[in-house]
């Protein structure tokens, strides 16, 4: 008897056990199982059948700062100017002689003056503003390299268009930016890959000559693939590998890879699919 209730206790033993184990899995259609202590959620796949080979990217006027008018109060102390190539327009560094109180900077044209805001962080003695070549005929402009205005841009483009006497200024709304020449074409992008945003998004601002204006893109939009609109992507990210632009963009349930050419996305299909976004943040996660 003794036996019989030590067989029988073991049994019952094996039977819970087998029972709880049971609890912890999940029954697909397919008739695989799996774990879910082990997968917490469904990784996205390489599916570039999913994404058209070649879209245009939709694009809009780069948000600007806005100026109000203003000159430098008497008494201010100039600190160093910058003619935008071939215009009369200035712009223009002061300080009141007060050293608390900073440095302000002015935008100058034919007939007009414009305040710019504080640069707190200005160095007399390093590179703060660069000539932007690439700008010809009705306007000139430039790019500052150093935090300035009210919200305290990171870095700005400043526009100035000759026949209205008019200016613009973008600040890329604070976000971190870099120029990079993401189609070989001569022409820099001004590039926010912006990896700590929640998902990821890529940020591209470029120079429209037709519409004599930079013009800016998220490439995270319902507008970016309009025929797939159920489907549509939650993220973008920049990788750049061997020297090659790559873009990956996608949602929970699939990604593609592309690259960039003038306004328009075109479908990659490189030889190592994995999936770099994932990678990314499994990096940063430990």
């Amino acid at each position: 008897m003794t036996n019989f209730i030590h067989r029988a206790g073991i049994m019952m033993l094996i039977l819970l056990s087998t029972l709880a184990c049971s609890n912890d899995q999940v029954m697909y259609d397919n008739g695989m199982s799996t774990n879910i202590s082990e997968h917490s959620g469904q990784h996205p796949i390489y599916r570039p059948d999913l994404f058209p080979e070649h879209v245009v990217i939709p694009f809009e006027e780069s948000m600007g700062q806005p100026l109000e008018k203003g000159t430098a109060p008497i008494g201010a102390k100039l600190i160093q100017s910058f003619v935008l190539p071939g215009s009369e327009a200035e712009v223009l560094v002061y300080t009141n002689g007060v050293a608390s109180s900073g440095l302000t900077g002015y935008l100058k044209g034919r007939n007009s003056e414009w305040k710019l805001g504080d640069m707190p962080n200005f160095d007399e003695n390093q590179v703060w503003i660069h000539p932007l070549s690439f700008l010809t005929g009705e306007v000139s402009g430039a790019v500052i390299e150093i935090p300035f205005g009210s919200i305290g841009a990171k870095k700005g483009l400043l526009t100035y268009h000759h026949n209205t006497d008019s200016w613009h200024v973008v600040d890329f709304q604070g976000h971190t930016t870099i120029p990079m020449d993401i189609d070989s074409d001569g022409v820099p992008e001004w590039i926010g890959n912006q990896t700590d945003w929640v998902p990821p998004a890529l940020e591209i601002h470029r120079w429209v000559t037709e519409h004599e204006r930079f013009e800016s893109t998220v490439l995270q939009s319902s507008s970016l693939f309009p025929e797939i609109a159920n489907d549509e992507p939650s993220y973008s990210s920049l990788f750049i590998e061997n020297g090659q632009p790559l873009i990956q963009i996608g949602n929970n349930d699939a990604y593609a890879f592309f690259t960039y050419d003038q306004g328009v996305l075109k479908q990659y299909r490189p030889a190592d699919t994995r999936d770099r976004v994932l990678e990314m943040q499994m990096a940063r996660s430990h």
